[in-house]
């Protein structure tokens, strides 16, 4: 804090100067809320190939109790672990496995807890004619019991007739080390989808077909996902089945989720682009609850400024500063919840920590039947498990109190150096003692409702309490004016309280339109107290100065575009003040008030070319 400066005074000179400040301020974090949420629960994993490590490449499945299943494609092995992430078993492949991981990505769990995973797998083509063997080398499904002991693996469809143009075979050798034909079916490092139903039936997306395994693994059917009133499919990512076997895929690009019948039928389509309720951006997440509802995830994210007028926090690596104004940032994400019939219901957000950069890239790797998400540090190869809520403390609901006292002492000196005294560079002609204490408070509440509406408070609240005294060294103490001594001491007491309520409204998110609206109102008080006395007891001058003060004012801005905003503002000014002054003979020289009462409009547009 910035001391006072100090008077100078015409052919005068500083001798001494001495400024203390102490000055002290507090954070509270308090939080309140009562819209549901997620809270962060539990973590684990990292990075290896020991218990609980994985390397880059995961995928994620939850069974009927909420275990946890992961499928690490780089490290060749699925892991199981409890529900709050403690580690149970994992299969590898071993050198004597019945099976081979060749490429294991998506994994589903049945409610017997069997545990189904996506790879690939050689099987053989009978030939009429004698000579090397040809395989296919094809999409397959390993089925492992709920001990993670091995029954079978289900290729997607019958390979053992199917042959595709030899020119597309590519040399290898058999389980005996002898000449043979690989003949890969489609590109090998494509993505499938897989999911089963609570008869234990397979369902496996294949780029744009759907193919239904039993659960025995034999193959059942399959039919295509573009359909009669589907309109063009652009690109699955993700697939669920409801209780009734119904099945829904994700379409990333067309913004939107497809809903059909167990027997394949096209039923529904619901979404579209957009970040309002019902509208996806790039949907990429879909799980069906234990409720009956639906959870979709989409890539929306939300940045959401927090203006703080404190210097800095220590937790805090990334501070934005805004001219006097330090930002923190919100990062928020949403999860809506739909009906098993497309109606949306609701809409969930998840506030990341702002103070935690890290958390910019946390992926969304699973949604459990219970609705708990689950994030992946793909820096760390963390899972942060995240449980929904409905708490009474949120970190939607930032308070801030700023508390801070100074105390200002300043000393002032002069000398005149024409008056020709003995006393030159010794004893001053003029001596100012002044001592000044501020305590202020300002408290701040800043509630985010959801990702575009903001209510805030404020309360700022300045004490002052001031104290000069002058001292004039004239020759036999009398005053060049007159016979009274000048020497005199001012005390000041002010109070300024001022309370602001605000809402803000985010109407455009995109970083390319945004576009915001903006009302506030407030109401300010002012007292303040002023008195001179003379401090020789034969001075009767006295003043005495009392002001009561106050205004209130309110305005909205409203951004019309990208570049033109209108702005509106009233505020009103009113208050009084009175005042004695009494001289040197004790004879009441003036006294008077005045009162002041004006209101101010303004209407006006700004923008920016």
């Amino acid at each position: 804090m910035k001391a006072q400066a100090p008077v100078v005074y015409p052919q005068g000179k500083i001798k001494n100067l001495k400024n203390l400040t102490l000055c002290l301020l507090f954070l509270l974090p308090i939080h309140v809320n009562a819209a549901p949420e997620f809270e962060f629960v539990s973590g684990f994993g990292g990075k290896g190939e020991g218990d609980a490590q994985f390397a880059e490449t995961l995928f994620m499945a939850f069974g009927p109790d909420g275990a946890i299943y992961v499928a690490d494609t780089d490290n060749f092995r699925i892991q199981k672990f409890t529900e709050m992430g403690a580690f149970v078993f994992d299969i590898q492949m071993e050198t004597e496995s019945e099976f081979r991981f060749i490429n294991p990505t998506a994994i589903a769990v049945g409610m017997d807890n069997s545990i189904y995973v996506m790879d690939w797998m050689f099987v053989q083509i009978s030939t009429p004619h004698p000579g090397p063997k040809i395989f296919n080398y094809c999409p397959c499904v390993h089925k492992f019991d709920a001990q993670g002991v091995f029954v079978a693996s289900y290729p997607i469809q019958d390979f053992s007739q199917k042959i595709a143009p030899l020119e597309a075979a590519a040399p290898g050798l058999d389980a005996e080390g002898n000449y043979a034909l690989i003949i890969p079916q489609g590109d090998t490092r494509r993505a499938f989808l897989l999911t089963v139903d609570t008869n234990g039936s397979l369902y496996i997306c294949d780029g744009g077909v759907i193919y239904k395994l039993s659960a025995a693994g034999e193959p059942v059917s399959d039919y295509p996902l573009a359909q009669p009133g589907t309109g063009h499919l652009v690109h699955p990512v993700d697939m669920t089945i409801d209780t009734s076997a119904n099945i829904y895929v994700v379409d990333e690009k067309g913004h939107r989720v497809l809903k059909y019948s167990p027997e394949g039928k096209f039923l529904q389509v619901f979404g579209e682009y957009g970040d309002a309720a019902g509208q996806f951006i790039a949907p990429f997440r879909i799980a069906a609850l234990t409720d009956g509802t639906l959870l979709v995830a989409d890539t929306a994210k939300y940045l959401k400024d927090f203006a703080s007028t404190l210097p800095k926090r220590l937790d805090d690596p990334t501070r934005r500063y805004t001219g006097n104004t330090q930002l923190f940032r919100y990062r928020l994400r949403r999860i809506q919840r739909f009906t098993t019939h497309g109606e949306y219901t609701q809409k969930l957000l998840i506030p990341f920590r702002r103070e935690v950069e890290t958390d910019v890239a946390l992926q969304l790797k699973g949604i459990d039947g219970s609705g708990n998400l689950y994030y992946l540090n793909p820096t760390e190869l963390l899972f942060r498990k995240y449980t929904p809520t409905t708490p009474l403390i949120s970190s939607m609901f930032q308070t801030e109190l700023k508390l801070r006292y100074t105390r200002d002492l300043q000393d002032i000196e002069i000398d005149n150096q024409d008056d020709l005294d003995a006393d030159l560079y010794t004893k001053s002609d003029f001596d100012e003692q002044i001592v000044q204490d501020t305590a202020y408070a300002n408290l701040m509440l800043s509630y985010d409702l959801n990702e575009s509406f903001r209510l805030a408070l404020s309360n700022r609240l300045t004490y002052v309490h001031m104290t000069d005294t002058s001292y004039y060294r004239a020759r036999d103490f009398e005053d060049f004016r007159g016979s009274f001594n000048q020497d005199d001491r001012a005390t000041e007491n002010s109070w300024d309280d001022r309370v602001q309520i605000d809402f803000t409204w985010v109407r455009d998110h995109s970083f390319y339109n945004y576009r915001e609206a903006r009302a506030f109102a407030y109401f300010s008080v002012i007292r303040l107290d002023f008195s001179n006395d003379a401090l020789n007891p034969s001075n009767f001058r006295f003043f005495d100065f009392n002001a009561d003060l106050s205004d209130w004012g309110a305005g909205i801005y409203y951004d019309l575009s990208r570049t033109f905003r209108l702005n509106f503002e009233i505020t009103h000014f009113f208050g009084k003040n009175s005042y004695t002054y009494i001289d040197e003979t004790s004879v009441l020289y003036a006294t008077g008030f005045q009162e002041a009462d004006f209101i101010r409009a303004a209407l006006f547009i700004n923008g920016i070319f």
